[in-house]
């Protein structure tokens, strides 16, 4: 994909991928980018912003999508992130879970480290999406919230989204305030 300035911004296919559902989803960000964008769309308690180890995202979505079944469960992964954990993948597709989709952002860099390319910047993410959930993936540009809802799950969105000029938002919480919140929203439902 050469031309990159017609895409939309990870904060801007986030805020589309949650705009899909009539009700706020459980959303799960992994490190870097992804949850300082996810912050920036708009932040939720219902929103679990993932340290630590990169590409834990669609692991820790499933563990949730699992406990909440009566509950949508979106995890929010980058390009790089998610090539480092793609085995995930298998294991949703294994499980599945009606309640969980993935919004897979693709920038083709690891936008946390000064650009420097991933080592998928040429994957096509949409046909791997495929490979393990079939026509449950789709891509966030061809996606109306009608037609999301009959997407059957688990399901993969794919969202072409320009690089960021710059780093994400600081995400302005501790871990501590990040579990006080989270664990009040789960409890209040």
């Amino acid at each position: 994909m050469s031309d990159l300035s017609n895409l939309p911004s990870q904060q801007d296919a986030i805020s589309a991928a949650l705009a899909l559902y009539p009700a706020r989803p459980f959303a799960v960000s992994d490190i870097g980018s992804q949850t300082g964008w996810l912050k920036a769309a708009g932040h939720d308690a219902r929103n679990l912003y993932v340290s630590g180890p990169m590409g834990l995202a669609t692991s820790v979505a499933l563990g949730l999508a699992a406990v909440r079944p009566n509950e949508q469960v979106l995890a929010i992964a980058g390009d790089g992130a998610l090539a480092m954990n793609l085995t995930s993948l298998a294991t949703i597709a294994g499980a599945k879970p009606k309640n969980l989709s993935i919004l897979l952002v693709d920038n083709r860099i690891y936008e946390f480290t000064n650009a420097v390319p991933t080592p998928t910047r040429d994957l096509d993410w949409l046909a791997v999406g495929r490979a393990f959930f079939g026509e449950a993936c789709v891509r966030l540009s061809e996606m109306t919230a009608e037609r999301w809802t009959g997407v059957a799950r688990p399901a993969m969105i794919v969202a072409d989204v320009a690089p960021a000029p710059g780093k994400p938002p600081a995400l302005g919480l501790t871990p501590a305030m990040i579990r006080a919140e989270f664990l009040g929203a789960s409890r209040a439902r």
